[in-house]
């Protein structure tokens, strides 16, 4: 079949790409492909399984960094928006990226966790929703509720509001399980209630709003969120943070990254 002979060559081009060079040519060549072919292979599963066997035959983290890096040098802003937003769910979805949300879900307190999420949150910016969703995997509470806050100041569209409606549905998943759990502590994760009452607020009346204030109501309220934010004060809360995620993250220079990404123009297409 045509999916086995895709494999199958990817299998050779994997062993072939052991040495560094050999590895940053075959990336550099996918990414060309992908934007020469973007009808074709972005429109359908042929992408998916590209990179997932490309990560279970050489290592998602590689894989994905990697990608990352070539994809933040790229111009066409439309096309980087569309490959992170397909990039994203692959990795909240498929099993062969399973070791790279690992260590995404571990926390950012590691120095391997910490780069490996600074490096794709440089190019997840590309996509908003996207970027909350990292965020969100990787227990970025307060970081994630300050994406929330800058969505009013971008254009809402149909597709954003698709892509919010599908995170709703991830965050009913197995993916998101740790996520979940810690809503039973809302005085130690205030900012996670708060950016998902963002997303409840950002969302038209559907079934996805239902299903996350459904969700919300078995926790407690916002107003108590806040009072217990102020009750224990912003230091407090802002130290449990910090050790949780790393002290030395820039979560400033992040935002700042992410608002002036989300400022580039499209180009315009080309016959």
């Amino acid at each position: 079949s045509t999916q086995s002979t895709w494999a199958l060559d990817l299998s050779v081009l994997a062993t072939l790409s052991k040495s560094p060079k050999n590895f940053e040519m075959l990336m550099e060549n996918l990414v060309k492909l992908l934007k020469r072919e973007r009808k074709k292979l972005l429109t359908r599963s042929s992408i998916g399984l590209i990179i997932r066997q490309l990560s279970l035959l050489i290592s998602p983290e590689k894989v994905f960094r990697e990608l990352a890096t070539l994809l933040r040098e790229e111009e066409d802003v439309e096309f980087v928006g569309t490959l992170v937003q397909t990039l994203n769910m692959i990795l909240l979805t498929s099993a062969e990226v399973m070791p790279l949300r690992s260590l995404l879900k571990g926390g950012l307190s590691s120095p391997e966790c910490k780069s490996t999420f600074i490096e794709l949150y440089h190019c997840w910016s590309y996509n908003a929703v996207s970027t909350l969703s990292l965020c969100l995997l990787s227990m970025a509470y307060r970081h994630a509720y300050s994406l929330v806050c800058s969505f009013g100041e971008m254009e809402v569209t149909v597709n954003f509001l698709t892509q919010i409606d599908k995170l709703v549905q991830l965050l009913e998943s197995p993916i998101f399980a740790h996520v979940r759990l810690q809503l039973l502590e809302p005085n130690d994760h205030p900012f996670l209630i708060k950016t998902l009452y963002g997303i409840l607020m950002l969302l038209p009346q559907s079934s996805a709003y239902d299903l996350l204030k459904n969700r919300l109501k078995s926790v407690s309220t916002l107003g108590l969120t806040n009072w217990m934010l102020h009750a224990q004060g912003e230091s407090k809360m802002r130290t449990k943070e910090q050790a949780e995620t790393g002290e030395a993250m820039d979560w400033d220079e992040l935002l700042h990254h992410f608002r002036t990404v989300q400022q580039k123009p499209l180009l315009p297409l080309t016959s």
